[in-house]
């Protein structure tokens, strides 16, 4: 009888704050590939999404493919530029639905043209003539390519041939950048390891928030529109969330190979409608949450 008043009790309260707690504000969406879909995922290491079409792009490096679903998960198609790519591992949308993918198997960037099969390659530099060796790249409102540089953590802004036109870096003593994104007020970029977030605007001096709550392995970056600061810590499993002069709020998800759990995430990404995408590459899968 005892047991049993418990057990009502629990019913009636609802889940523990505990459990509450492991997505805070935000709810479970959607996965993709959906579950009952047939498709599979290997080792997805990157996320973009089409804010026109409202589609999804996901980086598959193992198969050397590109997958895109709809807004509602479904998926549309898997495509590989005619064998051009061997290990994608980022990808950002053009203008005139082209496509900008680096392959790190040549350490290029390449163009490619879903509708033509067109893949154009291009070797990126330094007016020194040293190599660029990118790891993320981005587009932004004027259709400007922005690449991080893993060697030297920097992300670099091209023009229109492809040529660096500015560099943005982390302020001596930095451990270079791993991660950034293009907002309308600015770019974005994390230093991880210093537990550092800049801003940068064009011919000004760039902001430094410093982050109040240590993390293992920090790999990316996503800024709401509210200004709240989300990093994703890889090694933990778990996306912290910043106030916007850096104080801690809160922890999502956590380690683990079960539903709700992450597994060597490698990227956070808001989507047109400010849902949260997490590209969970451990799990194999994405998974999207919404307010």
């Amino acid at each position: 009888m005892k047991y049993g008043i418990i057990l009502a009790l629990l019913v009636l309260w609802g889940p523990t704050p505990e459990l509450k707690a492991e997505t805070g504000p935000w709810n479970f969406l959607m996965q993709l590939p959906a579950r009952d879909s047939g498709i599979k995922l290997d080792r997805p290491v990157a996320i973009d999404v089409d804010s026109e079409s409202r589609r999804y792009y996901v980086v598959d490096p193992v198969g050397g493919t590109l997958l895109s679903f709809d807004r509602d998960g479904k998926h549309l198609a898997a495509f590989n530029a005619g064998g051009a790519l061997k290990q994608p591992v980022a990808l950002a949308k053009g203008r005139g639905g082209a496509l900008w993918v680096i392959e790190r198997s040549t350490n290029q960037v390449l163009r490619v043209n879903p509708s033509e099969q067109q893949v154009q390659r291009f070797d990126l530099r330094y007016a020194d003539g040293s190599l660029i060796f990118p790891a993320r790249l981005a587009v932004d409102e004027r259709g400007r390519l922005l690449v991080l540089d893993r060697m030297r953590g920097t992300v670099v802004r091209l023009d229109d041939n492809l040529k660096v036109e500015m560099s943005f870096a982390a302020q001596p003593g930095g451990r270079g950048f791993v991660d950034f994104k293009i907002k309308s007020d600015g770019i974005w970029a994390l230093d991880g390891l210093a537990g550092k977030i800049y801003r940068f605007t064009d011919g000004a001096a760039p902001s430094v928030i410093t982050l109040n709550r240590a993390m293992e392995f920090p790999n990316s970056l996503e800024i709401d529109q509210g200004g709240q600061l989300y990093v994703l810590d890889r090694h933990a499993g778990t996306v912290m969330v910043f106030g916007a002069q850096g104080d801690f709020r809160h922890e999502l998800l956590g380690r683990g190979k079960r539903h709700g759990k992450l597994w060597y995430p490698a990227q956070l990404l808001f989507d047109w409608e400010g849902r949260l995408c997490v590209v969970d590459e451990g799990n194999s899968r994405v998974d999207i949450f919404n307010r």
